[in-house]
């Protein structure tokens, strides 16, 4: 599939662009009235109010038409003030475009921080501007696990892993990219008037797309949406008035696409993100002992330790995340009355919602317990903490906790705590 940038007019798309090619389109559609871009009939500047809408309206009419039907749009605007007062242009807009299919599925903040450091009377210091998450039907392609952030968790997730996805924390309503800084793109790159952070657009083109997908922007500017789009192996179509802007963008494109394309890692998740996702299953693994250690004892089942390990079983059910083995060891003729305590607790909250697919079974022999047990490696906790080992133990008489396991956790939730 071709990719280019047009210096054409958007109100042209219908002329270029196929209808249903489209995945999704980024841009952020020209200020009202607010900056002249030096081109005759130009969208925003001269215009009255009802004429910029009418013309964003048909704009992004014929975008619908060239979008599939798994496709959506993302829009960067804002509001502003006209005669003394705020005209709400986000949400004039999000009603004009949805009166032609738009369906407006979310709206999100996009905190920046470096904005100008004054306000006027009667406002506070700009910060943020609004993105809108506009969806062409129900069946729309949207990632959410791709997109989790793993850092910047509170220190819970140490001692409540149940609570937390592997894949990490569910994006929020905010998200806080910095406006790059002019000419970030390199020496004499032209300055833009408003230019889109880099990690936006890739953060939206994560959750939306993937490789092979094309990618629209009808605002092009200083290219950062085709570009990004191509570091991260999709197609684009762009449009954009100014010739020179889109030379610059050409020119960039090709002194980088071949180093950014080379580093680009969609389909594989950083090291740490898989480092991250292991520690959260083995947190939940090694705390579903300790529950269950706790709910057996209160059921009046003499438990005196529990051994776990990780389990290669092929997981079952729409929310098990992983597979565990856990042998119990009971006091003498616990055997039996163990059975209906254990069906009772695995299958209610908390333990019910750990995600685990738990193989249980007791011993009550002391000596086979030990027997089954690895000759080193075994590592220690107590009824009260999972989450940092007490010792390595060398057998099954450690005095040292109740929990063994091949797991090894050593993770000191003040760090995490300090960090904040």
């Amino acid at each position: 599939m071709m990719s280019e940038v047009f210096v054409d007019d958007a109100r042209n798309l219908k002329k270029r662009i196929k209808k249903q090619s489209i995945d999704v389109t980024i841009t952020s559609p020209p200020y009202y009235d607010m900056k002249d871009y030096g081109h005759e009939g130009q969208i925003g500047f001269g215009q009255s109010y009802d004429i910029y809408l009418k013309d964003l309206k048909n704009i992004f009419k014929d975008v619908f038409h060239a979008t599939k039907e798994t496709g959506s749009l993302w829009v960067v605007i804002d509001s502003f003030k006209r005669d003394g007062a705020v005209v709400t242009l986000p949400f004039d807009f999000a009603r004009e475009i949805s009166s032609v299919g738009w369906k407006l599925q979310d709206v999100i903040i996009w905190k920046k921080d470096k904005t100008v450091p004054w306000s006027k009377k009667g406002t506070t210091r700009k910060i943020f501007e609004y993105v809108l998450f506009f969806s062409k039907g129900n069946d729309f392609k949207y990632y959410s696990e791709r997109a989790r952030e793993i850092r910047d968790l509170k220190e819970w997730w140490v001692r409540y892993p149940e609570r937390y996805s592997p894949h990490g924390k569910s994006l929020e309503e905010i998200w806080e990219f910095s406006i790059p800084t002019q000419g970030s793109w390199g020496e004499g790159y032209i300055k833009h008037f408003c230019p889109l952070p880099e990690d936006l657009v890739k953060r939206i083109l994560t959750l939306t797309t993937d490789e092979g997908d094309l990618v629209f922007d009808p605002f092009a500017g200083s290219g950062t949406v085709p570009a990004q789009a191509a570091f991260m192996a999709r197609n684009f179509y762009g449009f954009e008035l100014n010739e020179q802007y889109v030379q610059m963008f050409k020119n960039y494109l090709n002194s980088n696409i071949e180093k950014r394309l080379a580093t680009h890692t969609s389909s594989n998740p950083p090291i740490d993100a898989e480092k991250f996702r292991t520690t959260i299953l083995d947190l939940r693994i090694l705390k579903y002992a300790r529950v269950l250690f706790k709910k057996l004892k209160s059921d009046g089942v003499d438990i005196q330790k529990i051994w776990v390990e990780p389990s290669n079983e092929a997981l079952d059910g729409k929310y098990t995340i992983a597979a565990a083995r856990y042998l119990l060891l009971v006091a003498p003729g616990m055997n039996e009355q163990i059975q209906a305590s254990l069906v009772k607790i695995t299958q209610s909250p908390p333990l019910s919602k750990f995600g685990i697919m738990a193989n249980i079974t007791s011993i009550d022999d002391a000596k086979k317990f030990s027997d089954y047990l690895p000759s080193n490696r075994i590592f220690s906790y107590t009824q009260n903490n999972t989450h940092q080992h007490r010792s390595t133990a060398a057998a099954a008489n450690s005095t040292d906790g109740v929990i063994l396991s091949s797991i090894e956790m050593d993770i000191n939730e003040e760090i995490y705590r300090n960090a904040r």
